[in-house]
This record gives structure tokens, sequence and C-alpha cells, in this order.
């Protein structure tokens, strides 16, 4: 569907150019001069008008003004159809001449004409395009936002429907906690990791955004949870940055990438040939890294990647593309009997 859509928009563009083309040969349109030789001169100037036309939609308008930069959006926007103005003139007269014989610097007057006209036309196919594209893109952003909206409403109604059961499994882990000795250490630390993990999804992901660090903090529990029952001897490794700075993250965003780890890891005779390593840092341009890598039995290979576009991490993918689009990538890869996934988002413009 995306891949039709694409070549029909291409489409729509390109019959549009073509009408440009014709509108503009209609306007200077020369009877003493071949059709031929006037329309491909023509479609040199078009050419050259679609140059900055693209130039400014997918990098002015985005790149300026929409980070409010008025000024330097009209200056470069001046500057752009200044520059194009003499590249058309001269290389558009240089086809002309070459394809009918005649100069177009046979006058002044002639010169002052295609100038200002040259200019004009620029000016204009530049404006439009770029209004264009702000219509686009603000279509763009406000069906993004039904669409967050609803799927927020989708989320809230799930989650209400499910409530009762976490809340019940909170209450009773902190029942049993209470009734662990305290001499068993271990298993009361570990119910109490379990319990600040249902405490963290309950009451502290009912917001759109969450500071790292609790994300890091559940992420910690997660996996020390999840190391309870792993083999002994298994090489098992998470690295959290230390002094990391603070700042906001959609919460269980990391989550499905290593619990699908977790599902997936080998179970090789030897426990240290099972490994598990998990890394989380933060890059300079507000870049946040998440690498998640597991080794897998060469048998259930396939069965991996297959969940790699499972439920879990479809949704995760679905929500990446919503709250983060264009700032984000999550990629996989195999090699030999290791699975590895990296997520980088970048948190802020």
């Amino acid at each position: 569907m995306n891949r039709k859509n694409e070549i029909l928009r291409f489409g729509k563009s390109f019959l549009l150019w073509i009408m440009l083309t014709f509108f503009l040969l209609f306007i200077i349109y020369d009877y003493n001069t071949p059709f031929l030789s006037q329309f491909v001169a023509t479609l040199v100037v078009t050419g050259f008008t679609a140059l900055p036309a693209y130039l400014s939609t997918k990098v002015l308008v985005p790149r300026f003004l929409y980070h409010k930069a008025i000024g330097k959006f009209i200056g470069s926007l001046v500057l752009v159809v200044v520059i194009n103005t003499i590249l058309t003139f001269f290389i558009g007269g240089a086809f002309y001449y070459e394809l009918s014989g005649k100069s177009i610097f046979r006058s002044i007057s002639v010169i002052q004409l295609l100038s200002a006209a040259f200019f004009i036309i620029n000016l204009i196919v530049i404006t439009v395009c770029s209004a264009i594209q702000i219509i686009i893109d603000r279509f763009g952003i406000e069906q993004q936002l039904h669409i967050v909206e609803n799927e927020k409403v989708s989320t809230e109604l799930a989650f209400l429907r499910a409530q009762i059961n976490p809340h019940f499994l909170f209450n009773v882990l902190n029942t049993i906690y209470f009734q662990i000795q305290k001499e068993n250490s271990e298993a009361r630390n570990s119910v109490e990791k379990l319990s600040e993990m249902l405490r963290y999804q309950l009451y502290e992901c009912n917001t759109d955004m969450i500071d790292i660090s609790r994300e890091l903090a559940y992420i910690e529990n997660y996996v020390a949870v999840q190391q309870l029952r792993m083999e002994t001897g298994t090489d098992l490794q998470l690295k959290l940055p230390g002094n990391i700075d603070s700042f906001k993250i959609a919460p269980l965003l990391i989550l499905p990438l290593v619990e699908n780890a977790f599902k997936h890891i080998s179970n090789f005779k030897d426990p240290s040939r099972n490994k598990l390593y998990i890394a989380i840092s933060r890059e300079q341009d507000c870049l946040f890294v998440v690498n998640v890598v597991n080794t897998y039995n060469s048998l259930d290979g396939n069965e991996q990647v297959q969940s790699s576009s499972g439920l879990g991490l479809k949704n995760l993918e679905r929500r990446l593309a919503l709250l983060y689009p264009g700032k984000h990538s999550l990629t996989n890869k195999r090699i030999e009997n290791t699975y590895e996934t990296t997520l980088k988002i970048r948190y802020c413009d």
C-alpha cells in the first residue's frame, strides 16, 4: 500500500511539473523558433525550478520555519531563488542557443525580461511548494495526534479492565513479603523487587513521559528477578550508565527488547556459553542507545527471528513510530549463534 501511495504521489508531482513546463512555454513561446528547441529549453528551466523547490520543502521549511527562525528562512529562500535564477538563466540560455541558434543575450531588454521572469517564476513555485508542504505536514501531525489519542484511549480502557488482577497480585506480594522470615533475605529481596516492578507499572507509568532513572531502575529489577531462574554460571551482564543526565522518555520502551532476549537465550549444557549482555548508554546529541545481545540455540534461531516481529516488538515499533517519528531506529542482526538488537532514540530536538 505504501509503495502504491509513493508511485501515486510521484505521478501527481510529475504531472504538475509537466503542466508547469507547458505553462511557461505558453508564456514565452516564440513562433519564429522551432517548438522542440523551445520545449527542451523550457523543460530545463522547469527542472532547475524543481531543485530549489525540493530544497525549500525538505530542508529550509523544517530546519528554519518549524523552529521559528523566520528571518533565516526568508533570507535562505531569497538566496536560493537568486542563485537558481542565475543558474537557470545561463544554463537554460545555453541549451536554447544550442537548439535554436538564437542567443538570449541579444539585447539588454531581453536579459532584463528573462531575468525578472525566472526570478518571479522561481519565487512563486518555491513559495507555493513550501506552502503545500506546510499544509501536508500540518495534516500529517493532526492525523498522528488523532491516532495517538485513539490508541491512548484504547490502552487506558485495556488497562482499566486488567487493573484488578495486578492490584490483587501487588497486595498478595506485600502479604507474602511480611510472611517470609527476616533471615531469608534473598527471598524477601526477590519479592521486594517484584513488588517494585508492579508498583512502577501500576502507579508510575500512567504518564506519557517518565524520568530515565525510573525506567532504568525498573529494568534493573526486571533483570534481577529474571536472573533467579537462570542457571548458575550463566554469563549475564547488565551495563547501565553511572551518571546519566536526567531526561524524559516514554515508559516501558526497553522492556520488550530485554524480555525477548531472556525468552530466547540459549540453554547449552555449559552455562558459561549462555550469554546475555544488556548495555544502555547515552551518546552525544541527545541519543539514547539500548543494545541487547544474547546467544541462542541454532535450531531455535528462526524462532527468535520470528518472535522479533511478534506482538511485543510490533507494539514497540508502533509506539516508536508514533512517539518518536524520524527520531529512532530499531535494528537486529544474527551472527552465528548470537542475536543482537539495537534501539536508538533521539529524545530531544
